[in-house]
């Protein structure tokens, strides 16, 4: 089970990571699944690739009760050096797949096979006792993969009432981050991310 002296709360929405197939592959048989033993089965909603807008996931999702389940595949991603653009998107390992995410506590995964937490990073679990918010790669790398990450970084530093480390701090300040949140990213995702952030416990 998770460390007691980690924080757990219900859910809301639960993210489910495949290392072998798609996240609509998955729900499609989950789904046959469920016919199959005359269950009832779940509409699927799929979320495309969108890589020019920085959004490289294809995720399925279903809501079943009252979670909002996401099935998406571990991936892993190969760029140019002169593109943000993958040019390659697989099937990744689960280092892999947490290396590419947004933030070290974001980046853990509950090993449902053996009931553990696993940090692939070796620094989420200690960011989340430490309270600090910080990214897998170096903070500029991870910021220019998607910029909306910026607004994601202090929502939760917000919302958890931790600290961005001095090192993401001076990444969000960068020029060349300012300007591919407003080329790369669509103000719907900005007004999204923003929302979220004035509903928050300490709104930003």
């Amino acid at each position: 089970s998770p460390d007691d002296s980690l924080s757990v709360t219900v859910p809301v929405d639960i993210d489910i990571a495949l290392d072998d197939k798609l996240g609509r592959e998955f729900a499609d048989e989950l789904n046959q699944w469920l016919s199959d033993h005359g269950r009832e089965t779940h509409s699927v909603g799929v979320v495309l690739k969108n890589p020019e807008k920085s959004k490289h996931l294809e995720t399925a999702t279903m809501r079943v009760n009252n979670y909002w389940i996401d099935f998406v595949n571990l991936r892993a991603e190969e760029y140019t050096s002169d593109s943000r653009i993958p040019d390659l998107m697989r099937i990744g390992t689960p280092e892999e797949d947490s290396l590419r995410r947004d933030l070290t506590i974001n980046s853990l995964f509950f090993n449902i096979n053996e009931g553990i937490v696993e940090d692939m990073t070796g620094r989420g679990i200690d960011d989340l006792r430490r309270g600090i918010v910080s990214t897998p790669l170096p903070p500029l790398t991870t910021l220019l993969d998607d910029p909306l990450r910026v607004l994601r970084s202090v929502r939760f530093a917000a919302r958890l009432r931790f600290t961005m480390s001095e090192e993401l701090k001076t990444a969000a300040a960068d020029e060349r981050v300012k300007a591919a949140l407003e080329q790369k990213v669509s103000r719907e995702r900005v007004g999204s991310e923003v929302d979220l952030m004035l509903k928050s416990r300490d709104p930003v």
